[in-house]
Parts: structure tokens; C-alpha cells; sequence
């Protein structure tokens, strides 16, 4: 019984003996597989490169819950007890209530809006709320809120007589928010400096200024957080409860909605989820009690589906390549066959057994298949780096992973062997009487 390596000796033997139809079948292989992979990785980048888009606009694993839209029937409640049950989900890393306002801070006399957050502060570093120099704020007092500013508030304050932002960077050093002292109002009127009388008919002022102290300054997070601040919830929740008249009033409800609103804790919730491949089962079982969601996860779901449907519409076109090229190395293996029939006879005669006849031929056609695959490979490669010269308006990238590289050499070695093996089955076949007649 012949060893394996005798196989793959005799092999190289005989494909040698034949080098221009090996060269030729070996390079049809190539041509096949340099086309699946590279149409695979163009479907593959074409995945990453949306996936980068979307982890640009905000975090992959950030789930926004809002109330449901539906009232009728039994209607679930954003409150605590709906808080503490996404907190106790298999998935999830933390969860905080939010409070969105839109105050005014004064620095000095320049002013600016800003987008004020209330969050649970212990869940900030969960959602990347991380300060860059400073620290967390606390709860700090009614009067005087501490307040964590992200790293673009102090290039957005504005002379209010102009609104045009300051452009000196002398004024804007003394503008940095740690450095200096804060005011804060919901009234524009009342931060810069009018008055209105009193009911002992003196002037006062519109609104409550409030004289905060900034902790610490974090990142906005590719801009997801522009001139935002953060504060702990509990706190946020009292300066609003006085500050009502410069809220946006809330449009009028009937009965039923001013029940639900009453009874309505959170007017959102975040909820952090550990990991992208758990983020979708989190929101699927947030909608399945009933909350409403946003996530960008959402919108990378979406794009996973089309990039799969892109990737098997491009693995379809390389794979009709392959097939060619597995049609080649058929008839390269029958012709070879037919060639050395009278080979095959005396192997019969001398006693090998027919498993080693079998073996002998699809060693080489494993040989043109890992060949021509190895080639393919390098040549994809080279691809890979002229693609985006040659097709550089269209962008197009292209992303080959150790998996598809590997993959494309097994499978030429597989598609070679299934390939050839019905001729090496007619080569067992073959009776060794006729076969050593042949001439």
C-alpha cells in the first residue's frame, strides 16, 4: 500500500510531465478564486464601512426607551420598577432615567445654549460620560448645581448684542469653563440682565440665575453630545420643578393621557447593553413589554442584511468562475486519464489496489486546486490594493480576514477533488486487460 507522500511525489511527477495543461488548468483555478474573494471582500468592506459610519454617529450598544405610543389596554410604566427590570436583563451593563433640558450658561458676558442631561452619574462611565480632565460632578446643591460640560462648550460661547462666537484665542482661554465662574437660567432675559418689577415695586430680576460650579469636562463624542452638560437626575428634576414657566409647555391631554402622564415617571431611559450581539436581544425584549426604542443598532441590523444579500449576490458571481475552472480540471483529469490508460493497467496487474488508483488522481487534482488557490490568493491580494486606485470613485474597499483568505484555498483544493473524481472513479474502473492493450 502506497504512503501519502508517495502519492503527492508521483503526483508532481506526472502533472510536470504535462507542465503547459497544469500551468493552464492551475491558472483557470486562479482566476476563480481570486474573483470569490475578492467579490467576498468588496461585500465585506462594503459591511465595514457602514458599520464604521454608523459607530460614528453614537454608540452601537446604547439603547434609548421611550414611553409606549399606544395607550389602549393595559399600558406598561417608564418608571422605577421598569428601570430596575432592565438592569436585571441577561445583556445589560447599566440603565439610568434621563432629563433633557435646554438652559442658557454666561461666561463673563458671553453666552451660550446648551443641552442639559439629568442621569444617574453612578452609570455615567457605562455610557462613556467620562471625564477628560475634572471629575464627576455630585449632587451639589439646589443653588449652586454641579455640572460636567462636554470638551466643545468653551469654543461655543457667543457676545449675545452680535451672537457671534469668539474667534480671539486670548478671550477664549479665559472662557474654559473650570477656570471660571458659570451662571445658569432658563431665562434668556434674566441671564442677561433685565429686570421686571416686583409687587413691592422694586426690580427684580425675570429668572432664577443659578451660579454653578463645573466639575469636570468630558468628550461629545463625535459630536453625538454638541455643548451638552451632564448633572445627577435628582437634581436636574428639582431645578426644573421651579423653573416650570420657561419649560416648553407640553400640548394639552385628554383624561386618560394626563392619568398615564401623571403616573409617568421617566420621559426616557437609557440603557446600556454589554456588547453588540447582545444589543438586539435587549431591544427585542424592550419591545416586547411594550416600550418604544431607538438604537443605532437598529440601523446596523438593517445594513447587516443588506450586506449579507450583497455578499451572496457577489459569492454567486465569483462562484460561477470557480465552476469553470472546476469544469477545467475535469477534463484535464479525463484527458490525463485517458492518456495513461495503459499506466493504469499494469498498476492493476502489478496488484495495487484500486483505493491507491483513486488517490493517485486526486492528489493531483488537490495539487492544481491548492496551487492554483495559493496563487489566486496573492492575487487578490494585489487586488485588494489596486481596487480603490482603479475604482476610486466608486470607494470601494475591500476586506480579506484570515477565514475567507483560508477558505479560499480549501475550497479550490475541494472544488478540484469533487471535480476529478468522477474520472478517477472511470479510472478504477477501467479493466486492466483492455487497458493494457492500448496503445
Amino acid at each position: 500500500m502506497m504512503r501519502t507522500g508517495d502519492f503527492f511525489h508521483m503526483g508532481f511527477i506526472n502533472l510536470w510531465r504535462r507542465k503547459v495543461r497544469t500551468i493552464l488548468t492551475a491558472l483557470a483555478m486562479t482566476v476563480g478564486v481570486a474573483a470569490i474573494v475578492v467579490l467576498i471582500s468588496i461585500g465585506i468592506g462594503y459591511d465595514q464601512t457602514y458599520r464604521e459610519t454608523i459607530e460614528e454617529m453614537g454608540s452601537l450598544t446604547k439603547i434609548d426607551v421611550m414611553p409606549p405610543r399606544e395607550k389602549k389596554g393595559k399600558v406598561p410604566l417608564l418608571n422605577e420598577k421598569a428601570v430596575w427590570s432592565f438592569n436585571q436583563l441577561e445583556g445589560v451593563e447599566a440603565a439610568t432615567p434621563v432629563l433633557q433640558v435646554f438652559p442658557y450658561l454666561k461666561n463673563g458676558k458671553y453666552v451660550t445654549p446648551i443641552k442639559l442631561y439629568g442621569i444617574d452619574m453612578n452609570t455615567a462611565s457605562s455610557f462613556q460620560l467620562i471625564p477628560l480632565e475634572g471629575e464627576l460632578p455630585l449632587k451639589g446643591t439646589r443653588i449652586r448645581p454641579q455640572i460636567m460640560l462636554t470638551d466643545d462648550v468653551q469654543d461655543s460661547f457667543a457676545d449675545p448684542e452680535t451672537w457671534e462666537e469668539v474667534e480671539n484665542e486670548a478671550i477664549k482661554e479665559t472662557l474654559h469653563p473650570m477656570k471660571s465662574n458659570i451662571r445658569m437660567s432658563f431665562d434668556y432675559e434674566s441671564l442677561i440682565g433685565e429686570y421686571q418689577e416686583g409687587e413691592d415695586g422694586r426690580a427684580i430680576l425675570t429668572g432664577i440665575n443659578y451660579k454653578t460650579e463645573i466639575t469636570g469636562i468630558c468628550s461629545n463624542q463625535n459630536q453625538n453630545y454638541t455643548t451638552s452638560g451632564f448633572m445627577e437626575y435628582d437634581r436636574l428634576e428639582e431645578i426644573m420643578k421651579d423653573n416650570k414657566e420657561y419649560l416648553p409647555s407640553v400640548s394639552e391631554k385628554d383624561e386618560e393621557d394626563e392619568e398615564l402622564a401623571r403616573l409617568q415617571t421617566y420621559e426616557m431611559v437609557w440603557v446600556k447593553a454589554k456588547d453588540t450581539n447582545s444589543a438586539q436581544d435587549v431591544i427585542d425584549t424592550i419591545k416586547a413589554a411594550g416600550f418604544e426604542t431607538y438604537s443605532l443598532n437598529d440601523m446596523l441590523e438593517s445594513v447587516k442584511r443588506q450586506s449579507k444579500q450583497i455578499q451572496g449576490m457577489l459569492a454567486a458571481i465569483g462562484g460561477v468562475a470557480l465552476l469553470v475552472a472546476g469544469i477545467g480540471t475535469a477534463n484535464t483529469m479525463m484527458m490525463s486519464i485517458n492518456e495513461r490508460t495503459k499506466e493504469i493497467g499494469i498498476l492493476k496487474v502489478l496488484g495495487s489496489e484500486l483505493t491507491d488508483i483513486l488517490k493517485m488522481f486526486l492528489v493531483e487534482a488537490v495539487i492544481i486546486g491548492i496551487i492554483g488557490g495559493i496563487v489566486g490568493l496573492a492575487l487578490s491580494f494585489g487586488l485588494q490594493k489596486l481596487l480603490p486606485i482603479l475604482l476610486s470613485e466608486m470607494e470601494v474597499r475591500s476586506i480579506i480576514p484570515p477565514w475567507l483568505a483560508i477558505g479560499g484555498v480549501v475550497f479550490a483544493g475541494l472544488v478540484a477533488v469533487i471535480s476529478a473524481l468522477i474520472p478517477a472513479v472511470k479510472a478504477m474502473k477501467i479493466s486492466p486487460q483492455v487497458a493494457i492493450r492500448t496503445e
